[in-house]
């Protein structure tokens, strides 16, 4: 009984080649009148050429933006696992692709159509490599998906962020409606003169509960990120927006619990 074929694959962008290897059962051998098992002898393998189109750059950075955009797509792929949008994005082989994949060396028609089947589900299951024949490796992804993070905004998500500088200039103008500050021995001087001691001082009706601040202040991550991820540029200042990104969220959500 043939055993199953076990893949072997060289991937380079837009082209791989398959090595279908199927061990042989044990012969008997006849040496000197006596028949001796023989070991197991490997087969042939049977090898299938595959081409694809490698993906423009417009559309590797359409995958870029969907997966910077959704990061819980972005951890599911760098575990093995392919979502439904990224498969409908055209990254596995399609039928026509798979009938174009050159036979080199095998047994027939069948066992031609159990490597395309083979490299198929393989591709599924690893979707990182089908990336990869797609001209995407792993490295390039987490670079332009950090890259994404780190950089500026959208349009739209620029338009939804709070004016800086409007706060900026109504704390200006309500210091300078308060006037310089008195100081603690002026006041003390002046109560004392008036009998009013006992009375809380001016400072006492600043006391309000402050909004969080527009632009929250967050430290740069301390952890030394180049050498954590040697061949992902720029990783430090992904993880910096998205900490300033969170920090924003929740002062926005705390501004509209105040609303309350």
């Amino acid at each position: 009984m043939s055993e199953e074929l076990e893949l072997r694959l060289e991937i380079q962008p837009g082209i791989v080649k398959v090595k279908g290897l199927r061990g042989s059962g044990p012969a008997p051998v006849v040496q000197g009148g006596y028949e001796m098992a023989a070991v197991a002898q490997e087969a042939a393998p049977s090898v299938l050429t595959l081409e694809v189109s490698p993906w423009p750059a417009a559309r590797k950075q359409a995958v870029l933006l969907e997966l910077a955009a959704r990061p819980g797509e972005l951890y599911e792929l760098l575990q093995g696992q392919l979502s439904a949008r990224l498969a409908g994005l055209g990254l596995l082989p399609d039928g026509a692709e798979l009938a174009s994949a050159v036979y080199e060396l095998g047994s027939g028609a069948a066992e031609r159509a159990e490597l395309q089947k083979l490299l198929k589900q393989r591709l599924a299951e690893e979707p990182l490599l089908a990336l990869s024949l797609r001209g995407l490796d792993k490295e390039e992804l987490l670079a332009g998906v950090f890259g994404l993070w780190a950089g500026p905004g959208t349009a739209e998500e620029e338009e939804a962020k709070p004016d800086a500088s409007g706060a900026l200039a109504a704390e200006l103008a309500r210091l300078e409606r308060k006037g310089p500050a008195v100081s603690s021995g002026e006041w003390l001087a002046e109560a004392a003169a008036e009998g009013s001691l006992h009375q809380p001082g001016p400072l006492f009706h600043e006391i309000a509960a402050r909004p969080f601040p527009v632009s929250p202040v967050v430290a740069e991550p301390a952890e030394d990120w180049a050498s954590l991820l040697p061949r992902t540029p720029n990783a430090a200042e992904g993880l910096a927006l998205i900490m300033r990104e969170v920090a924003a969220a929740a002062a926005r959500r705390a501004a509209g619990l105040k609303k309350m």
